[in-house]
């Protein structure tokens, strides 16, 4: 009879150990898992702490770039063809034929020199910065029809639209290489924009009635490397960047991004 109740009270006892043993191994597995969950976000925040401030160097270097090529047009470039424009202003002849060529050359010259200037202007004026988003995006469509390369429409229900000055300078971008590639390849006549909260974010859909293309496995390449720019600054917002084209059906582009990268 002691003999029995040894012995179960040595199984019992092992089953204690055992189950103490289980648990401390639960319990170091447990707070394993939690630190190494608690280490995966800590590199996650630095990871999008350096994203953020690697965007941001890129935009104050892309900044100074242009306010350089800016002054050096103005005061370099602009300042040789003002004097060429004086010359030719002031070259006399009595073949009528020569003056007038030399007249056309003069306003060839002028009319550059006043390109020129606009260009400078706008590379050096970095105040497009503080305007609201859907005002930035709405003056460059309004730009396209102005010059009357097409008829632009746009949608939305949201006139202000605040996002920081990183989004918004990718977004500008993004959206000036799709109006370029309408304008110059597609042959479109009607362009769309459309903005919209979708959700936690805002989704901006840009749309041509051009030609379109046939888009392979590389479509974001098909058409150079403009469009790769688009979805390489796309993700460096943290945006989701979609492309669709259809031959006769002209060519539509997507961008949403997330509310909390909005001001990221």
């Amino acid at each position: 009879m002691d003999d029995t109740k040894e012995g179960l009270l040595l199984i019992g006892t092992s089953m204690i150990v055992l189950i103490v043993f289980l648990l401390a191994v639960l319990a170091v597995m447990f707070i394993y898992r939690k630190r190494k969950l608690e280490h995966q976000e800590e590199i996650e925040d630095m990871h999008e702490r350096f994203s953020r401030e690697l965007m941001q160097a890129q935009i104050e270097v892309q900044q100074q770039t242009m306010q350089n090529i800016g002054r050096e047009i103005h005061d370099n470039v602009g300042q040789k063809l003002t004097l060429a424009a004086l010359y030719a202003q002031q070259v006399t002849s009595d073949n009528l034929e020569s003056l007038k060529r030399i007249t056309t050359i003069a306003d060839i010259i002028n009319e550059s020199l006043s390109d020129l200037r606009s260009l400078s202007r706008n590379l050096t004026d970095n105040n497009y910065l503080h305007i609201d988003l859907y005002q930035l995006i709405s003056a460059e469509f309004m730009k396209v029809q102005a010059a009357g390369f097409a008829q632009a429409e746009i949608h939305t229900t949201h006139t202000k639209i605040q996002t920081s000055a990183a989004v918004k300078s990718f977004v500008l971008r993004i959206l000036q290489e799709f109006l370029q590639n309408s304008v110059k390849h597609s042959g479109c006549t009607k362009l769309n924009l459309d903005f919209q909260f979708e959700g936690n974010g805002l989704a901006i859909q840009a749309a041509d009635n051009g030609k379109g293309f046939i888009q392979g496995d590389g479509a974001i390449n098909a058409k150079g490397i403009g469009l790769g720019n688009m979805k390489r600054r796309a993700d460096i917002i943290g945006a989701e960047f979609t492309l669709e084209s259809t031959p006769g059906s002209g060519t539509r582009m997507k961008l949403y991004i997330p509310a909390h990268k909005l001001n990221a």
